[in-house]
């Protein structure tokens, strides 16, 4: 039985696409579940805002905005390879809005997710164990 290239090269990106690694920042994200609130106002400070979730609990919302260059993100990456032609001169700035959320009960984070992209995710801080 012969299988056409081009099932196989779909089969290989749909199940590439699904077993991608989660990002750096997204683990750090999700480390605050189980944290309680005290714990996230003291690290992350006060929020932007609260509000009430789907599920009837408040929470907790954290913003973040950051200005990359375009031109030296490029450069950075290392599945990039390198050109000798000039770089394209339009817009190398570009600004990235994130919104962090924070679902809380019973003073407990329960569920973590952010909106947007260029998140500042603020590790929590691990805890040494005791004697």
């Amino acid at each position: 039985m012969k299988i056409p290239l081009a099932g196989v090269i779909s089969a290989y990106l749909v199940i590439t696409g699904c077993l991608s690694p989660t990002p750096w920042w997204e683990k750090d994200l999700r480390t605050w579940i189980g944290a309680d609130a005290q714990e996230l106002e003291t690290v992350w400070g006060p929020p932007a805002r609260a509000i009430v979730g789907k599920s009837g609990h408040p929470v907790m919302v954290y913003e973040s905005h950051t200005t990359i260059n375009l031109q030296e993100e490029a450069l950075r990456d290392p599945s990039k390879m390198v050109s000798d032609r000039m770089p394209d001169p339009g817009t190398r700035i570009e600004d990235l809005d994130c919104e962090m959320y924070f679902e809380l009960e019973n003073d407990k984070v329960v569920d973590v997710w952010f909106d947007g992209a260029g998140c500042q995710v603020i590790p929590r801080p691990t805890r040494s164990p005791g004697p």
